[in-house]
This record gives structure tokens, C-alpha cells and sequence, in this order.
């Protein structure tokens, strides 16, 4: 196929070729491998009585193609005759070239595709990426190979299925959480039983949990932080339990105070 192709620059309208065409509908015009519109076809004339019509031409768009425009222009000749000649009228001599010369030009075009079928053809039969496909059948192949059998195969994955299933009778950590300035420093770790461990440190008195608890009859375990050795009775207490949190009281010498409150609750988590 007769073809050339220019990439756009946002200001040029004018692109030519220099191929041989018959009429208008023989130059397919493309951009970006799409086909287009808002062009004209401008033939370069051979000639009232030339053999062919147009010995190339130029395509004129309406609007310049931008620098990311990639625009082709190529020949479609069909296949079909151009004359019908009749047994008894006179043969007219440009109509007979014009004729013999469509078909020399769609053999051109026959010759141009067969010559890059052939191209392509060469490198699909050189031997050396023969070799290479070869090696690459072999290897997957082999591969496939070292897999065994199926009922093998079978027998692997219910194996270790059972393996994962003895897992059933542990417990262990599914969600938890660790301890930083956006969730208040507090922290969990929640079990595949429901199990729940969770604490923190905070200067508040009531201490909302992370996690929601069952119900109140889980373990509490809290402590303070004491400003200095010459403090006397400190004491920690707790009281509102509840299933989202509790309050944590502190005392020294029989005086409530403020401070930072360790603790750590463990249960069950609800459901």
C-alpha cells in the first residue's frame, strides 16, 4: 500500500504525497490512526489524456493538526474495473491505459503487502526465534512436569487444609491497635475467641475504652503516676464500670487530686 506520514505542529494545514491515484475516494486520510474529517483533497493533475489521473497530490486541513497529531495518508484502490468494453464500439486509448494502468497500480500495491507478509514471515521462521520459543515450551513444560500428578496435587492442598484446621483449637490476635496521639494513646489486641486486652494512659478521670466490652464483669487493672517520694497514702480506685469505659479516682493523704492514670481492662469483647 502506498502510504506516507507526517506528524502535526499546530500551524501547518498542507501535507502532500506523491503517489499515482484515480479519484478522491482512492486517499484515505487518518489521524491518530483514526479515520478523519475537515479536509480537501488537492490532486496534482497528469493531464486530460494522462494514463493516470493524479500524480500525487496534497491534503488541506481545515484546522492544523497539534504536535500530538500523527496523520496518514495512504491508497485504497479497489479491486473492480474501471471499463467495460464493448465488442462493437471503438476502443479508445486512454480509456485502455487508464484501465491496464488501475490494475498495474493495484499489483503494486498486492506486491508492497506481500513484500511485508514476507518480512514478517522471515522473523517468524528464523531459526534462532524458533530456538528461543523452543526453550521457553521446554521450560513450562517442565515446569508443569515438576506440579505430579493432580490427585497429588489434591492430596498437598488437603493435607494442608487439615493443618490449617488443627489451628482452630488456638487462640490468636485478630485486630489490634497500637498506641498513638490520634486514638488518646490507648491500645488493643483482639483474639479470634472474643478475648480482649486492652489500656492506655490518660490525665482524665473517666477513660473511654477503644474497645466495647460484653459486659462489666472483666478485669481492671489501673495505677498513678506520683509527683514525687514525699507523697503520702497514694491510692487508686475505680468506679462507674461500665461496658465502654470507667473512671479512675486518685487519692494521697486522704485528698483527690489530678494525674496520669495507667490501666488495662481484660474480657470479652461485644459481639
Amino acid at each position: 500500500m502506498q502510504q506516507v506520514s507526517y506528524m502535526g505542529n499546530g500551524y501547518t494545514t498542507e501535507f502532500t504525497f506523491n503517489f499515482p491515484y484515480f479519484e478522491n475516494t482512492n486517499i484515505i486520510v487518518t489521524k491518530n490512526g483514526t479515520s478523519t474529517t475537515g479536509y480537501t483533497i488537492v490532486g496534482t493533475s497528469a493531464g486530460i489524456d494522462a494514463d493516470i489521473p493524479y500524480t500525487g497530490g496534497k491534503i488541506v486541513f481545515d484546522n492544523a493538526p497539534i504536535s500530538t497529531d500523527s496523520i496518514t495518508i495512504s491508497r485504497n484502490l479497489p479491486l473492480i474495473r474501471i471499463a467495460d468494453y464493448q465488442p462493437t464500439a471503438k476502443i479508445n486509448p486512454t480509456t485502455l491505459n487508464q484501465d491496464i494502468n488501475y490494475t498495474i497500480e493495484i499489483l503494486k500495491d498486492f506486491k508492497d503487502d506481500l513484500d511485508t507478509f514476507n518480512t514478517l514471515y522471515s522473523e517468524l521462521t528464523n531459526q534462532t526465534s524458533i530456538q528461543i520459543l523452543t526453550t521457553k515450551i521446554d521450560t513450562v513444560s517442565t515446569q508443569i512436569t515438576n506440579l505430579g500428578d493432580i490427585s497429588t496435587l489434591r492430596q498437598s492442598v488437603t493435607t494442608n487444609s487439615n493443618d490449617i484446621t488443627t489451628l482452630k483449637g488456638y487462640d490468636y490476635v485478630v485486630e489490634s491497635q497500637t498506641p498513638t496521639a490520634n486514638n488518646n494513646y490507648t491500645w488493643y489486641r483482639k483474639y479470634k475467641s472474643g478475648w480482649v486486652e486492652q489500656g492506655g494512659i490518660d490525665t482524665t478521670s473517666y477513660i473511654t475504652f477503644p474497645v466495647t466490652m460484653a459486659d462489666t464483669h472483666y478485669t481492671v487493672n489501673c495505677g498513678m503516676e506520683i509527683p514525687d517520694s514525699n507523697i503520702g497514702n497514694p491510692t487508686v480506685s475505680y468506679m462507674d464500670k461500665s461496658t465502654t469505659g470507667i473512671r479512675i479516682l486518685l487519692r494521697w493523704d486522704g485528698a483527690g487530686t489530678t494525674g496520669e492514670r495507667c490501666w488495662q481492662v481484660s474480657g470479652f469483647a461485644a459481639a
